[in-house]
């Protein structure tokens, strides 16, 4: 082991291999061990990854991962569905902190097992919602927090393309709309695209692979500081990634690579452009974007930093798109939150 470095593990090797490509390169960690039950995956992972094969340990079966190899830090990367059992695992096996992939869970009750195990074995999480860590995306938080816009409103939030899947990608704009919305969420409302309407009120995505498993849809969510967001996950549109961030004061335009600002003269009501605030969006390789992710966790482990993704956050995320699930089930009703649970 390498004096002073956490040791760290991947569980699911299909996604993790970005995961694996961050503990590579951050200092603070010792990559040892990537876990996964198809050794076809097992192969394509070192590729993304970017090291060589035999660098670190090879399983199948991640619980005999967790009793060999003493781990400080595990990234759940497994399907959708399928994290809840992993983190909790590993957390009773003494894994200090873990970095889980989107979204945190696919059902209210398994986002409450995951919190209360964390509570339980006093361990952190941090969900892969990767914008959370964007230089840009913070930087347009901290003016909004700052009151550069007067008081925020309005999120009015989109993605396209064929993946506009809710619960697969759409977990990122949901949590994009979280993250600046900056409180509760307390009700929503939501309309399935066409050939979605009779999905029914729980998830069936089968792990996130096929589009036609996971529906588009138009969420209303209004949060407990009066803020409300609309987000458009649309199938049949561009593909795309942004929001447009409405204060009382003025706008923020959002991309992953694009910002754009204005300031309302409250006088004569005339919005005038002005320069965003600096930062950088999506860095390539794509496991780069997690290196800041997986030292912060490190720091948190040692109790010097919070998440930027915490696990309460991704619950409120999970809440949000089964509320839509449940909505669209009831005639577009409104769903209060939280939800029941049992």
């Amino acid at each position: 082991m390498a004096e002073g470095k956490l040791r760290a593990a991947v569980i699911g090797a299909g996604v993790g291999g970005g995961h694996g490509y961050a503990y590579a390169r951050a200092p603070e960690y010792e990559f040892v061990a990537v876990c996964d039950i198809n050794p076809e995956v097992l192969a394509r992972f070192y590729e993304r990854a970017d090291i060589e094969r035999g660098s670190v340990a090879e399983y199948a079966d991640y619980r005999e991962m967790l009793a060999q190899e003493r781990l400080d830090v595990v990234s759940v990367a497994t399907p959708d569905h399928l994290h809840a059992d992993p983190v909790c695992d590993a957390v009773a096996a003494g894994v200090r902190g873990i970095f889980c992939e989107k979204p945190l869970a696919t059902t209210a009750e398994d986002a409450d097992r995951i919190i209360a195990a964390l509570d339980r074995h006093n361990a952190v999480l941090s969900v892969d919602h990767t914008r959370s860590w964007l230089p840009s995306y913070q930087a347009v938080r901290t003016v909004i927090r700052s009151g550069e816009i007067g008081s925020l409103t309005r999120i009015v939030a989109h993605l396209g393309g064929r993946r506009a899947m809710l619960f697969r990608n759409g977990t990122h704009l949901v949590d994009a709309v979280c993250f600046f919305a900056d409180a509760e969420p307390v009700w929503v409302i939501a309309a399935h695209e066409r050939g979605f309407e009779d999905y029914g009120p729980v998830y069936d995505g089968r792990g996130g692979r096929d589009p036609q498993f996971d529906p588009g849809s138009t969420i209303i969510v209004e949060f407990a500081n009066g803020v409300r967001g609309l987000i458009n996950c649309a199938k049949r549109t561009p593909q795309m990634f942004e929001l447009d961030l409405q204060g009382t004061d003025g706008r923020f335009w959002v991309t992953d690579q694009q910002c754009m600002a204005w300031k309302t003269d409250t006088a004569e009501g005339t919005p005038e452009v002005v320069s965003p605030p600096p930062g950088r969006g999506y860095a390539s390789p794509f496991g780069a974007n997690l290196i800041p992710a997986v030292q912060e966790l490190a720091q948190a482990i040692q109790g010097e930093a919070v998440s930027s993704s915490p696990a309460v956050r991704g619950r409120h995320v999970l809440e949000i798109m089964v509320a839509a699930l449940r909505s669209q089930a009831a005639g577009s009703a409104k769903v209060e939150l939280p939800l029941p649970r049992g």
